[in-house]
């Protein structure tokens, strides 16, 4: 009750699973972030379609790291 507890669910870190599913969630979510803030900036700005390239690129580059931290996660009851 330390606040260690492992919760093994079907044979699942009920922990480790979470985490996954919301960095996933955080990945496919930033690609569409960086669309969204890159159409209304180019809107705003009359840049069509420059910055959603830019932004779009940046949600994708962060989704990446996201994905590449979800490896590690995974990878961590290699032992």
């Amino acid at each position: 009750m330390g606040g260690t507890e492992v919760i093994i669910v079907l044979g699942f870190d009920l922990q480790k699973v979470s985490k996954i599913f919301a960095l996933s969630i955080e990945a496919g979510l930033s690609v569409v972030v960086g669309i969204f803030i890159g159409y209304y900036a180019d809107k705003y700005f009359h840049t069509t379609p420059w910055l959603t390239l830019i932004f779009t690129c940046l949600g994708f580059i962060a989704s990446i790291m996201r994905l590449l931290e979800i490896g590690k996660i995974a990878g961590s009851n290699k032992k």
